[in-house]
């Protein structure tokens, strides 16, 4: 499947056509190849339905670009097979890619359970993206953490000063498309930092020569069917380098700290973040002491690399974060390990990105911000985010809402308890388990949605307050803000006029 012969000789279909791997896809095989023959699969009824998913899915395009490249893709060589029957004749193909999520629409399961069977080959964009590359793979992945993660790696790489080689940046964030055509086209002087989902490992492995794992939590365990299923599929992302190849993991995470002995037995170079390394220790390690990053390289020589609290991030989780990232620079060899140090680096400390919908300031007015944490879709991602806020707020309005994924409030209940003066939840299964953990404790207002949750918000705010968005429940988003205006946009029009408003 490496090469353009390869792939013009299989009988390919492509599932979720509409979609951002999909179109993605699409574009490359059948515009970019040149490929005959491809049948793309979609639900959508017709062109109309179609177009709307396809301008929902795509939004890393904007909308002009959107209306440019929609024509594009009709136009392709292709077989479209739409509506009730779109998996019609899918029993014929050789390699069928599929969306990362495709398991979880139940129209899929027959019709690609029996392709598969009579021999078909499953993969997604992951899998042509990794084969089609030709430098140096860092492929990251977590409960919590990976995006963020992934972003500083690519950070740090682009900053330090290295070979002449470009830096990429591919994962799974709708807000990124897949560059297929950028990867195909890269030399072996080249880096991509692969953002990798639990769904991409739910039955595979996924290959790179630097692993990064920030942490293993119970989240998505709907997709694999049991907790210990799920952590198989982190583990397996570490496990893949091999010989040769180098895994990260945090030292202070417990279902981590399990699977070192491990990942040393697997050939890899094993790198520790989040603690100092115990006497003898010939493995990688970065951590904090007395407020100064530390990293030791695999035999022993050790470096000091700044100072951590001028991280542009908020929260101690992100300290972790970075010092995940810190180990894949080191491992990457993309600069001279032993002249890292604090001068070079603490710039880019402060540089650091902040993406969107984690810990986000996106208003203030009247002395009180507003944070959009829409990424903390699990009770652990939400109690970091109310930890993190809590070290630079008076007190705390917390917003929450959305539907349960058999997880453990405890702690993100105590972190309420302690530093909440106002919960305001909206409805789901989430919430209510939310609340039960929660017991006695802060004044909990309960509000059918956002138009009704965001005015009382800021009516009972003072000066000195932050309003958070952290959910700490699955689907918040699909439930009270999409289809409608952005969550941005929904803050700024309940504040005053010409409130001082900052972005990030």
């Amino acid at each position: 499947m490496t090469t353009l012969a390869q792939l013009k000789g299989k009988t390919i279909h492509i599932v979720g056509a509409s979609g951002i791997e999909g179109t993605a896809l699409l574009l490359y095989l059948a515009g970019e190849l040149g490929i005959e023959g491809i049948v793309a699969h979609d639900f959508a009824a017709d062109q109309a339905s179609f177009a709307r998913s396809f301008h929902k899915n795509n939004i890393a395009w904007s909308a002009s670009e959107r209306e440019r490249i929609l024509p594009v893709l009709r136009a392709l060589p292709v077989r479209y097979c739409m509506g009730t029957n779109y998996l019609q004749g899918i029993d014929t193909a050789e390699l069928i890619f599929a969306s990362q999520n495709w398991f979880n629409y139940p129209a899929n399961r027959p019709a690609l359970d029996q392709a598969i069977a009579a021999g078909a080959q499953l993969l997604g964009i992951l899998d042509l993206g990794l084969a089609l590359f030709a430098g140096r793979r860092i492929t990251v992945s977590g409960s919590n953490g990976k995006s963020t993660t992934a972003s500083l790696i690519a950070h740090l790489l682009e900053a330090c000063s290295g070979p002449t080689g470009q830096v990429l940046l591919s994962g799974n964030e709708r807000t990124r498309q897949v560059p297929l055509q950028e990867l195909a086209a890269c030399s072996s002087q080249d880096v991509a930092i692969w953002e990798v989902s639990n769904r991409h490992l739910r039955d595979r492995s996924v290959r790179g020569d630097i692993a990064v794992l920030t942490n293993i939590t119970p989240n998505h365990i709907e997709d694999h069917g049991s907790w210990e299923a799920y952590a198989a599929a982190k583990k397996r992302l570490v496990l893949a380098p091999g010989s040769g190849g180098h895994a990260v993991l945090c030292a202070i995470d417990p279902h981590s700290v399990a699977i070192q002995n491990e990942v040393r037995a697997s050939g890899a170079q094993l790198w520790l973040f989040g603690k100092a390394p115990p006497s003898g220790s010939c493995d990688g390690h970065c951590w904090i002491e007395a407020n100064r990053l530390r990293l030791q390289l695999p035999g022993g020589l050790r470096l000091e690399l700044g100072d951590p609290s001028l991280l542009a991030l908020t929260g101690a989780h992100n300290q972790l974060n970075l010092q995940a990232a810190l180990c894949a620079l080191a491992a990457s060899a993309w600069v001279e390990t032993t002249q890292l140090n604090a001068q070079q680096l603490e710039p880019l400390y402060r540089s650091a990105p902040t993406l969107e919908g984690r810990l986000e300031l996106v208003g203030e007015a009247q002395g009180v911000r507003w944070i959009y944490d829409i990424q903390a879709t699990t009770a652990p991602a939400a109690t970091v985010g109310i930890r993190a806020m809590a070290r630079e707020a008076q007190r705390i309005v917390l917003l929450v809402g959305g539907e349960d994924k058999g997880m453990d409030y405890t702690s993100m209940a105590e972190q309420a308890r302690r530093h909440c003066a106002l919960i305001i939840s909206l409805p789901g299964s989430g919430t209510e388990a939310f609340l039960n953990a929660l017991g006695s404790g802060p004044e909990v207002a309960r509000c059918k949605d956002l138009e009704e949750a965001l005015p009382l918000a800021r009516d009972r705010s003072q000066a000195g307050d932050v309003v958070l968005l952290s959910p700490g429940s699955a689907f918040f988003y699909r439930a009270f803000i999409d289809g409608g205006p952005s969550y941005r946009e929904r803050v700024r029009a309940i504040l005053p006029t010409d409130p001082r408003q900052e972005t990030t």
